[in-house]
């Protein structure tokens, strides 16, 4: 995996949760420019897998999808940190807050 800011190939782990049953989320940090991004981990089918004959590891055989499932609703006012608060699913836009 790349950084995706800057392309450089090396980066680090900050912190990783795997408490959920189901996902695994990881906070990477990129060693050359310091970017900060999270990646998911996700069970694939097992026929979306193929091998690369160059190196005889495992690739995915065609883009996955990731959809968004199921995000509880938290109770009202500041939610606890680390909590997702907005999510938008495909070119959705989040709404805009303004002044009534």
């Amino acid at each position: 995996m790349q950084c995706p800011k800057c392309s450089h190939g090396r980066h680090g782990v900050r912190s990783s949760n795997s408490q959920l049953p189901d996902q695994v989320v990881r906070q990477r940090v990129c060693q050359a420019c310091g970017w900060m991004w999270f990646t998911v981990e996700a069970e694939v089918n097992r026929f979306a897998i193929g091998w690369s004959t160059a190196s005889s590891k495992p690739v995915l055989r065609e883009a996955v999808t990731l959809e968004l499932g199921f995000v509880p609703q938290l109770p009202p006012g500041r939610p606890p940190r680390g909590h997702i608060t907005n999510c938008y699913s495909g070119n959705d836009a989040p709404p805009v807050v303004g002044d009534n």
